[in-house]
């Protein structure tokens, strides 16, 4: 294959800790199948065969677990197991780096996306860039909901990208809380590029294609720990790396041995002569304005991939983690699996005066009690619903009890939890095998660590 795929597994998912306490991150259900089938499903779906997984030494038995009873996965999965907690994704790439044969197509565990590969790709060779990322405008919908268990949602975090005249290469990157009050770009890199378009309404989707000569970079620069918040940006300002010509000795006082182990980046990015000169011989010029050299002689070029329209997001923080699971019919509908997952699984037993949305999803075994009511909801496998329970816009994991006439709105209720009867839960987020008292009244309240499951 051109690209070798790495999906990233093993983070701890910081942001919604309340979930990820007890679960790993890339195990918890979205639509009932565990976060990390979805970009697995996206390079299925782009023909791969085989990729590689890294995940946490100590969830990988449960990420197994998870992805061999709720799904079916074609892709044949080569684990890594690292401790999340001592290495960052850059320190991954390093250590892997005997495993990696051919350029990369690195890949987050919590990515959703209707994305055809193909065309991250072309755009990755047809300027044989070192780097190309995907980057999707903000979808308000899953990132300006107040997530269950809050009373106001948090600002996110913004980050500026800055591209070339067509919109398509990446000349400056820097995030929101690196800004001060202006933002300053190299007097140099203006000059090459002076009509620089700075954009601020992306996210950055955390999938990358790279050339395999980053990750042999990487293994000699040891400073660079995590992706996304030290390579990239470290990558984009290189581009404008020019080469050193040493034309003495160095002085008597020097280190000979500190001069040589001085990183040159552009000794690991060198392109072959033949590419190389095929290009410049061309009559093709990447710019407009000047009949500079093609990419102005920068060996090392970044590029972003906008995507325009279909589905996008990233499954990182509790409130875009309710609404991806209140959508999972459109979600289903973008990625072409709604055919292969029913709303109602065949062995759910209903009593026949209850009602259940065609916009929700219930998985198998679960059984749901008389005059019923779900809408826009997700009921996770093996959970017993009694009668006269309402539920709307929630989401309700594994092996979940709802005693008879209990009221849930806008809620999450994670697996094993025990909701007793007549409860009136609106907007929490009760945890992983937690149980509520009989009559109780909950509201925007984060319910975790009063029982020990």
């Amino acid at each position: 294959m051109e690209f070798q795929p790495i999906i990233m597994a093993a983070g701890p998912g910081s942001r919604m800790s309340d979930l990820t306490s007890k679960c790993p991150k890339a195990a918890l259900l979205v639509g009932n199948r565990p976060m990390v089938w979805y970009p697995i499903n996206i390079l299925e779906r782009a023909g791969f065969e085989e990729a590689i997984i890294v995940v946490d030494s100590d969830d990988q038995p449960e990420i197994q677990r998870m992805l061999t009873e709720c799904c079916s996965v074609k892709l044949h999965l080569d684990y890594v197991a690292v401790s999340s907690h001592d290495v960052g994704t850059a320190d991954v790439l390093r250590d892997i780096k005997h495993k990696v044969k051919t350029d990369l197509l690195i890949i987050s565990c919590d990515l959703i996306t209707d994305i055809s590969l193909h065309n991250i790709a072309n755009l990755h060779r047809t300027h044989d860039a070192s780097l190309t990322m995907l980057l999707s405008p903000l979808p308000s919908q899953y990132y300006d909901a107040v997530a269950p268990g809050a009373k106001s949602k948090k600002q996110l975090e913004k980050d500026f990208f800055g591209f070339d005249e067509k919109g398509e290469r990446i000349l400056f990157t820097q995030s929101e809380a690196d800004v001060d009050e202006t933002i300053s770009v190299k007097k140099s890199v203006l000059k090459k590029h002076p009509y620089m378009c700075i954009k601020s309404g992306l996210t950055d989707c955390h999938l990358y294609l790279m050339k395999k000569w980053v990750v042999d970079y990487l293994a000699e620069n040891e400073s660079l720990a995590y992706i996304r918040t030290e390579l990239i940006p470290h990558l984009v300002r290189k581009q404008f790396t020019k080469a050193k010509v040493k034309d003495k000795l160095p002085q008597a006082n020097q280190s000979v041995i500190s001069d040589t182990q001085k990183m040159n980046i552009l000794k690991f990015s060198s392109e072959e002569e033949y590419a190389a000169d095929i290009r410049d011989m061309s009559s093709w010029n990447d710019h407009h304005g000047d009949m500079a050299d093609c990419y102005h002689g920068d060996k090392i070029r970044c590029y972003g991939y906008i995507q325009d329209g279909g589905l996008c997001l990233r499954v990182n923080t509790i409130s875009s983690y309710s609404e991806a699971n209140r959508q999972i019919q459109k979600i289903f509908t973008h990625t072409g699996i709604e055919k292969e997952v029913p709303h109602l699984h065949a062995s759910v037993n209903m009593a026949e005066k209850s009602q259940v949305g065609s916009d929700c999803l219930v998985a198998e075994g679960t059984q749901i009690g008389e005059k019923v009511s779900i809408k826009r909801s997700v009921i996770g496998r093996h959970c017993k619903i009694g009668d006269r329970v309402r539920i709307a816009n929630s989401t309700i994991l594994d092996n979940v009890v709802i005693e008879e006439g209990c009221n849930i709105q806008g809620s999450i209720i994670s697996r094993r939890g025990v909701i007793r009867d007549k409860c009136e839960i609106s907007n929490c987020l009760v945890g992983p095998g937690q149980q509520l008292n009989t009559m109780g009244k909950y509201n925007n309240e984060v319910i975790v660590d009063t029982v020990d499951i």
